[in-house]
């Protein structure tokens, strides 16, 4: 749950790089932050053994990450449809144009 939340946070702040607007790079790190928050409570809630709320803590931690792996996969599957449709030039070719 940690790693996950974490690795939202660097997919969000490495977004330009990897091809993530502007959004949903803020999106990303955003919930990989609330991700981060929930989860002290969740475990203080598994490990007091009060069970009050588990899984509503539990689903706070767990859907960011969910919905930053959305985020991720429609980003790479775009750009990837975009290479597929619009395919590079040689350099070659650029050059003598």
């Amino acid at each position: 749950m940690l790693a996950d939340n974490i690795m939202a946070i660097v997919v969000g702040a490495s977004g330009t790089r990897i091809g993530l607007t502007r959004g949903r790079s803020t999106a990303s790190i955003t919930l990989g932050t609330a991700g981060l928050i929930a989860f002290p409570l969740f475990m203080t809630d598994v490990f007091t053994g009060w069970t009050w709320n588990i899984d509503l803590f539990e689903r706070t931690v767990i859907y960011p990450i969910m919905i930053g792996h959305a985020l991720l996969g429609s980003t790479v599957t775009a750009a990837q449809h975009h290479r597929a449709t619009h395919p590079l030039t040689p350099r070659t070719a650029q050059a003598e144009s």
